[in-house]
């Protein structure tokens, strides 16, 4: 069940990073039900719950380059407790101080927010940022 809880996460929430941000581009994940643990055999240490994905005809935001974006989704939650300057800063994305805070700046996104409240939009709005800043 908490699987099916970060596939269908929202931002702000605690079950929301990633994963949610990479099944949600591509599908649009809806919890069906619970199965509970009792009816397995043998019996598991936690409760399941059937998760319907059903694929985009066209992914949920444009961007001009999914390696990018995907980086930038990267980067913002491999540090979870870091600001989004300092996680973006030094990154997988090669990024220095000024260039991050310009692409922030430009994206509209407050330096100072952290990964997990964003929406799969303002990535999207980040990553054209971030790639309008390097060329």
């Amino acid at each position: 069940a908490e699987v099916a809880e970060r596939l269908a996460a929202s931002p702000g929430c605690k079950a929301y990073g990633a994963l949610s941000l990479a099944v949600q581009y591509f599908t649009e994940p809806e919890i069906l039900f619970r199965v509970p643990r009792m009816v397995f055999y043998p019996k598991p240490g936690v409760d399941s719950a059937v998760v319907r994905l059903s694929v985009r005809a066209q992914p949920a935001v444009t961007v001009s380059d999914e390696t990018v974006f995907f980086k930038v989704i990267r980067a913002a939650f491999g540090k979870r407790r870091k600001t989004l300057l300092n996680a973006l800063t030094g990154s997988i994305l090669d990024l220095d101080r000024e260039s991050c805070l310009e692409a922030l700046k430009n994206a509209g996104i407050d330096p100072g927010r952290r990964g997990e409240t964003l929406s799969l939009t303002e990535f999207a709005v980040l990553t054209e940022s971030i790639l309008e800043a390097n060329a």
